[in-house]
């Protein structure tokens, strides 16, 4: 499913699904998002909406970037 720019529902909903798979432990949130197979900046908007709604879940890079931050 390739997309070109999403709309703010879009992402929204988008987000919502990844969290819900991610709770389902379906595997690593950034696996759940490259299995929709949308443009690099799609996912990028999903991801900070994903971190905005549910700082909890670890991403790789957020968690390293905030861990270099905190040394």
């Amino acid at each position: 499913m390739t997309m070109d720019s999403l709309t703010a529902a879009k992402i929204r909903l988008m987000a919502n699904a990844c969290i819900t798979r991610f709770d389902r432990e379906e595997g690593p949130i950034e696996d759940i998002i490259a299995s929709y197979n949308m443009q690099a900046d799609n996912e990028i908007l999903i991801k900070s909406q994903i971190i905005e709604k549910r700082s909890d879940i670890p991403f790789a890079e957020h968690n390293s970037s905030e861990q270099s931050s905190a040394i």
